[in-house]
């Protein structure tokens, strides 16, 4: 049954009994909440920043780290191969790839190979409680406002960004990157 039906319905009670509630809705006000709806949805995303390309260089951004440290992006790692990893904790694939980056960190770290973990929108706390387990030794960084995530044009999770020496974006992953992957974009880098 959609909408217009349910809303002819003879069953349908405006107000409900009991309420003096408003009118029912027409066909205008489901078109206005629609719009508005799409309004807001659209202003969301031009709120972000253009998304980064390969070529771009990410504009200087300080965030404070997990350890309680504040680490500039992307100047903290000049001369290095980066890779910023944009994630969540309510986000499977996103804590995969933090095993992905750790393990690859270990094998690659004296090659001259850097990644950082950007948690968007969650506090510390949250941030400690989903890494569980896990031992990282490389920067989980805060970005408790989404700033730097609207800053890199990044709209859905996982979302990885691998940078050259140069400090200029390589690579862009929108979604999972397994350990193979990573491994293969970083071999062509180092």
């Amino acid at each position: 049954m959609n909408i217009r039906q349910r809303l002819q319905s003879p069953r349908a009670l405006w107000p409900s009994p009991g309420c003096t509630g408003p009118t029912p809705p027409t066909r205008r006000h489901v078109l206005r909440g629609a719009l508005a709806a799409a309004v807001a949805t659209l202003g969301l995303r031009a709120i972000a920043e253009p998304a980064l390309k390969p070529g771009d260089r990410p504009k200087t951004v300080t965030l404070k780290a997990l350890s309680g440290t504040q680490v500039t992006l992307p100047d903290a790692f000049r001369g290095t191969v980066v890779v910023v990893h944009f994630w969540a904790s309510w986000c499977p694939p996103c804590l995969r790839e933090i095993d992905a980056l750790e393990s690859l960190f270990g094998e690659y770290r004296e090659r001259g190979f850097a990644p950082v973990s950007v948690n968007v929108g969650e506090t510390p706390a949250v941030v400690t409680d989903s890494l569980g387990h896990r031992k990282v030794t490389y920067p989980i960084l805060l970005d408790p406002e989404s700033a730097t995530s609207r800053l890199y044009g990044v709209v859905g999770l996982p979302t990885t960004f691998v940078l050259d020496r140069t400090g200029s974006v390589a690579v862009k992953v929108l979604g999972e990157i397994d350990r193979d992957g990573l491994r293969r974009v970083l071999s062509g880098l180092l």
